[in-house]
């Protein structure tokens, strides 16, 4: 019985995952970009510690900001994976930006991610890009989190990754060598429309320079992963196509059509949209992560080792591009 109550556990930590994992994302209008799953990823992001994160949560409003503990079953057991994972992802793509020598970025599908503020506290102009309404409502938090010198690096833009206009207005918001920035999109695409977003990113960086990063086309293998570092499952690919099913229903979603079947299948179609690809580590320098002070030994061990994971998708033009 216990054995079964483990694998309940686990079971809920992993639909919870891929929940956040996908919370910034919205393919039609009458979707509404902002949902509870992304008030509940900012949520995790501040649990865990990220101090940007707690501000955002502030000014917009920590009652949307909130998860009702007393209506998840064993919270407290789920709580540790999605602190983990969603500020590995988040903590990641920021250490890239800043490793490289990025002074712009443009996020895409960029939801209620507060890296606009970690981007204008180190200089870096950042510009958000996502459907109206959830810009309408970023564009109500950032004044109240960042003084008059900060806002002069930060801007939101309307944009549909999947519409070339409307992303270029977006990148020519910014001049020069661009850093772009999207997750948890992808696996709601149609190899046709990631096709399109593809072809998309690839015409903001024949005119502005740059790489696109992402870690998209490894989300299963991240997902697994991180769920190994905190609870250690032999059984995590079980679990997680368990949990994808379940959610999938909820969705409407079919995850099998819209994840590769392996690396190489992502970068062989990639590639067949003119564009080069290289995996590189989450991290390439050491990097502390907040949520980890509440790790032991053995779970931090496993943490170190996952950084130097290539999950991260480094994509950019071709040599002769």
């Amino acid at each position: 019985m216990s054995h079964v109550k483990l694998s309940l556990t686990r079971l809920f930590v992993l639909v919870t995952v891929l929940c956040y994992l996908l919370s910034s994302v919205c393919m039609a209008e009458t979707m509404a970009p902002v949902t509870y799953t992304a008030y509940t990823s900012l949520y995790w992001l501040r649990e865990a510690g990220v101090p940007e994160a707690a501000e955002f949560s502030n000014a917009i409003g920590d009652k949307k900001v909130s998860l009702a503990k007393d209506t998840v079953q064993n919270y407290d057991e789920l709580a540790p994976v999605n602190q983990f994972y969603i500020e590995m992802r988040y903590a990641a793509l920021n250490e890239y930006i800043i490793q490289n020598g990025y002074r712009k970025t443009l996020d895409i599908a960029c939801g209620f991610a507060p890296r606009s503020l970690a981007m204008s506290r180190r200089g870096i102009y950042f510009v958000g890009a996502d459907l109206a309404p959830a810009i309408a409502e970023v564009n109500k938090i950032v004044p109240e989190c960042l003084s008059d010198k900060q806002k002069k690096f930060v801007e939101y833009a309307v944009a549909d990754s999947t519409d070339k206009q409307s992303l270029m207005q977006a990148a020519d918001k910014l001049n020069g060598r661009i850093c772009i920035t999207m997750d948890g999109l992808m696996m709601y695409l149609s190899r046709e429309e990631q096709a399109s977003v593809l072809q998309n990113i690839k015409a903001v960086l024949k005119k502005h320079g740059g790489a696109y990063i992402t870690s998209d086309f490894s989300a299963r293998e991240f997902v697994k992963a991180s769920t190994n570092v905190v609870y250690d499952d032999k059984n995590a690919h079980e679990i997680y196509r368990n949990s994808a099913e379940m959610y999938e229903k909820t969705a409407s979603a079919d995850f099998d059509k819209a994840f590769f079947t392996n690396a190489e299948e992502a970068q062989a179609f990639i590639e067949s949209q003119g564009l080069k690809v290289k995996r590189i580590p989450l991290f390439k320098k050491p990097v502390a992560l907040h949520c980890a002070k509440a790790f032991n030994i053995e779970q931090y061990s496993k943490l170190e080792t996952l950084k130097n994971k290539a999950l991260l998708w480094e994509i950019t033009l071709p040599d002769n591009g």
